[in-house]
């Protein structure tokens, strides 16, 4: 059996950090958020994958996950290029599938046993989540425990039940998705895919995820992610150097890493190549690697690659790679794009 996990789609509600590369490729807690979900993948046994590549610079999710072998895969890419829609996705990888395979959306986080949604009794089996706010989703109206009708994103809700980017097909959703039409957005859905499969008189299993997921789709739902998988996963883990420093609770400090006059407070995590000196680092945030830290304080943060943080105080902020944050005296709340200086 094969996963296949999206890595398409704008992200234009994480503009400006999508304006140079995927959403997917989002560091949380340590990784990139579809590095959580492939690692997901591979814990419940399927090490085949399909990444579905969109147009947004695909070249850096090759150069990332390369054949797969240092995750325990084998990958092979499919290039779906401008978004024409879930379903086209899905149709693209037809020929590098079983009949039985797994759809995973590479930008949300789902902690969920996967190995639950097979073997499939029927033609699909979908995850479903209550949610406060449907016309963010795909809904799903279920009537005496079977699924009858799917609307994507509908402007008045006719559920509370939302697709949560997890799916289980057969071969047989390809025939579905030759016979559909795009969308009022232009594009094809996956929705609609699925309510081809229902029309056809065919069985569409679901489960109700009762706990937490994510989809990660704008900067609060970044850091929201950060926290809980620093949360679930973060360990005790201190490989670089700390000099004159405090390291409370569940820190990860990676080889290569300094620390020094500082205090780190976990859940957090410290990406190797970064130093952190006179600085406070605050629970839930994640630092990634090469950054230079000092004179600040950050805390409940998501801190990219290659970033400088110099005499400022970071709340609930998001910082893109290379950014270059000065001089701040307040604490500031941000969302700051790759190649970009502030000074506060």
């Amino acid at each position: 059996m094969e996963a296949v996990i999206l890595h398409g789609g704008q992200g234009t509600r994480l503009r400006p950090l999508t304006h140079t590369g995927p959403k997917q490729l989002i560091r949380v807690a340590g990784k990139p958020v579809s590095q959580w979900v492939l690692e997901q993948v591979v814990e419940a046994g399927i090490t085949d994958v399909v990444l579905v590549l969109g147009d947004n610079n695909p070249t850096r999710v090759v150069e990332y996950y390369g054949d797969g072998s240092k995750f325990g895969a084998r990958i092979r890419y499919v290039y779906q290029g401008k978004a024409r829609g879930l379903a086209d996705a899905v149709y693209r990888v037809r020929k590098l599938v079983s009949d039985q395979f797994l759809v995973y959306l590479g930008d949300n986080v789902v902690p969920y046993d996967l190995r639950r949604l097979f073997p499939l009794r029927g033609a699909a089996s979908i995850l479903l989540a209550r949610v406060p706010n449907p016309g963010r989703f795909g809904v799903v109206v279920v009537r005496d425990g079977k699924v009858v009708r799917l609307v994507e994103k509908p402007k008045e809700p006719v559920s509370d039940l939302a697709l949560v980017g997890v799916y289980g097909f057969t071969s047989e959703v390809f025939e579905v998705v030759q016979s559909l039409r795009p969308s009022w957005r232009g594009e094809l859905e996956i929705t609609d895919a699925i309510q081809g499969l229902v029309d056809r008189g065919r069985e569409v299993e679901f489960q109700v995820v009762d706990g937490w997921w994510k989809d990660t789709g704008t900067p609060e739902d970044v850091l929201e992610a950060n926290s809980f998988l620093l949360d679930r996963h973060a360990t005790r883990s201190v490989l670089g150097e700390v000099r004159n420093s405090t390291v409370e609770g569940r820190v990860v400090v990676e080889q290569g890493a300094v620390v020094e006059n500082s205090t780190i407070r976990g859940p957090s995590f410290v990406g190797r190549g970064t130093t952190v000196r006179n600085s406070f680092v605050g629970p839930f945030t994640s630092i990634g690697e090469d950054c230079v830290v000092e004179g600040s304080e950050v805390e409940h943060s998501v801190i990219l690659d290659q970033v400088t943080l110099r005499g400022v105080s970071l709340m609930d902020s998001l910082v893109g790679t290379r950014a270059v944050v000065e001089r701040g005296a307040k604490r500031q709340r941000l969302v700051i794009g790759e190649n970009s200086r502030v000074w506060m």
